[in-house]
């Protein structure tokens, strides 16, 4: 909260007057030099050129923001930049001219820009995160700088442009992309009924959108990884393979477990190490929508794509089979960008049911943000969360999904069409390109 309201102060305009100042002032501080001749003595046209950086420009970087996002400096020329990631993921600050530093979470970089009269614009270039809000400016003397054309492109567009610029990219959606996650993995029975999954944890490429590929860590590799279904009683195996250059473990979030397979390093289990395989056995107590995923430095291992959903029917209950589609909608934010099910907006997959169909959705924010899922047209009933039914199941448009949460939603397709279905924080959904990261559609055709 008490950060909040900082963030608030920050862009007022007395908050922005008072940066700016202090700025200036640790600007002349710094270098020694002002306007006109403090010094009583000589003519700033006889004075040497200052050799290299001027002042020093501070850049702090959070989940998902540059704080100051709007910076002015006194004059054009070299600065030292020191940039703070003070967020749980990687983030950079890319000048438009190229220039880049980049720091893991709570890290910071340090490096040198040239910021010309004009000034110069600056976005975080991870996927997604410039769509999310991570953008910002170097103004010089409080003229208004230059800006990255590909982030702002509203900016130099007549409205004609915009629309088909913003069409252009809707059209494209579903697009195609190489890979797909979440796809169901049937288990290996063994001699005793035991049902056995093999997940290896590896490096690899993913293609987040069309010509948009980054670096995953993933199970199989897919991001999500493969979707594990089991019911109740069922005894099962989980072979993990450890081909990462880093300890991993898995956590079977949701379910009850012995405290061995827990998966969480010294607390239960010692760390997979590179080139190591560990087993994890045990008896299924529990049905819901649950989900697996990396405990060793999770912050970053879980954004990088080692999550998976881990699904559990109980054949004693009748409403789990109450349902025509069963769908898992697996959401993540961070490196990767805002994705659904691995893949971000014109590239997601859309739910395509008929007429009088129900169709189950499994939320499940395998995230480090809050995302507020909304369908468009159709109400969703609420019916369960974390794996429990709710005693009385209610009606909403816009489903609050937390961190680590998991919502289970009935929606009855009674309303033909393609209707918009996406994060509701706008950040995660739409930016200067059109739509992009958590936006999908539930497609309702006649039978």
């Amino acid at each position: 909260m008490q950060r909040a309201f900082a963030y608030f102060a920050a862009f007022t305009g007395m908050g922005m007057l008072f940066a700016g100042t202090l700025l200036l002032a640790a600007i002349v501080l710094g270098t020694g030099q002002a306007s006109g001749n403090p010094s009583g003595t000589g003519s700033p046209a006889a004075s040497a050129a200052p050799e290299g950086p001027i002042g020093t420009i501070e850049i702090h970087a959070f989940d998902l923001g540059f704080e100051p996002a709007e910076i002015t400096v006194a004059e054009a020329g070299e600065y030292t930049v020191r940039f703070v990631n003070d967020g749980g993921v990687l983030h950079d600050v890319t000048f438009a001219d190229g220039t880049k530093l980049e720091a893991e979470g709570h890290a910071e970089a340090t490096g040198t820009v040239t910021i010309p009269a004009a000034g110069l614009s600056f976005i975080c270039s991870v996927p997604g995160h410039a769509d999310g809000g991570m953008q910002g400016s170097v103004t010089v003397g409080g003229g208004h700088g230059s800006h990255d054309a590909s982030a702002a492109p509203a900016e130099s567009m007549t409205a004609e442009e915009m629309l088909e610029h913003d069409a252009a990219r809707t059209r494209a959606f579903p697009a195609e992309t190489a890979g797909r996650g979440n796809a169901i993995l049937e288990p290996t029975i063994l001699a005793d009924g035991t049902k056995e999954w093999e997940l290896t944890a590896s490096v690899f490429e993913w293609e987040t959108e069309p010509g948009v590929f980054v670096e995953a860590w993933g199970y199989n590799e897919m991001v999500p990884g493969p979707q594990l279904r089991a019911e109740v009683g069922d005894r099962v195996r989980i072979v993990l393979h450890n081909e990462l250059p880093a300890p991993t473990t898995i956590h079977s979030h949701g379910l009850i477990v012995p405290i061995e397979m827990d998966g969480v390093p010294v607390i239960s289990q010692d760390a997979v190490m590179p080139g190591a395989t560990f087993v994890y056995e045990y008896v299924i107590r529990n049905a819901g929508s649950h989900m697996y995923h990396s405990h060793f430095m999770a912050q970053r291992q879980v954004p990088l794509g080692l999550l998976g959903a881990l699904v559990v029917t109980d054949p004693d209950e009748p409403r789990d089979a109450d349902q025509d589609i069963d769908y898992a909608m697996v959401l993540n934010d961070g490196p990767l960008g805002f994705t659904i099910n691995g893949k971000g907006f014109p590239a997601t997959e859309p739910i395509v049911a008929t007429r009088g169909q129900l169709v189950r959705v499994r939320y499940m924010n395998e995230g480090l943000q809050i995302h507020p899922m909304h369908l468009h047209g159709i109400p969703q009933l609420v019916i369960a969360k974390d794996g429990w039914y709710l005693p009385q199941p209610h009606y909403e448009d816009t489903v609050l999904v937390a961190p680590g949460e998991r919502v289970d939603v009935l929606i009855e397709a009674s309303e033909l069409g393609i209707w918009a279905f996406h994060c509701h924080v706008l950040t995660h959904a739409e930016g200067d390109e059109g739509m992009f990261g958590m936006v999908t559609a539930l497609i309702v055709q006649e039978p």
